[in-house]
């Protein structure tokens, strides 16, 4: 697969979004206004939901900062938002899609603490908070976790280029 860039990730929320609209209904979900202040993607059935993707396992960003100073201010991170983790593996069917309710992200942060929770990062393309690694593997491994398996083998279909829908926008103003 061709490596992708960084703002992949809102367009795999717009997926989510969309799939949870389909499922649940347009008011059942609440989509707020983008700003620095939120840690969640949207409100689905009254809970603050935060949505990451990757490709492969391993540790996601929880928050992006601006600036490698920022960083600093937020030694205060605890968990605050149900979280729906959707990784990403290609050419394999496993379980690929998590929901990690608070609970359990706040009993694992308890039971660890801070630093084997928590891994932040400085410098050009890594300023935020992640959730390491491991600590993925033990909220994934917690019995109030849901998981559900998808298979990510391409099936044999043509798609058009991603960018044709806006050529034609463009070309008809």
């Amino acid at each position: 697969m061709p490596k992708g860039n960084p703002a992949v990730g809102i367009l795999r929320e717009h997926v989510i979004i969309g799939y949870f609209i389909s499922e649940f209904g347009q008011d059942q979900v609440d989509v707020p206004e983008r700003g620095n202040e939120r840690g969640y993607d949207l409100t689905l059935c009254g809970h603050e939901l935060s949505i990451k993707t990757r490709t492969k396992d391993g540790a996601f960003k929880v928050l992006w900062t601006v600036d490698t100073e920022s960083v600093s201010r937020e030694k205060g991170f605890r968990p605050e938002h149900d979280i729906f983790l959707i990784n990403i593996f290609w050419m394999e069917c496993k379980p690929s899609v998590f929901y990690i309710p608070l609970s359990v992200q706040q009993e694992v942060f308890d039971d660890i603490g801070y630093e084997d929770y928590i891994s932040v990062r400085t410098g050009t393309n890594h300023r935020g908070i992640e959730v390491k690694g491991s600590t993925v593997k033990l909220l994934k491994a917690h019995s109030d976790t849901m998981n559900v398996s998808v298979d990510w083998t391409p099936k044999d279909r043509e798609y058009p280029p991603p960018w044709e829908e806006w050529e034609g926008y463009w070309a008809n103003l």
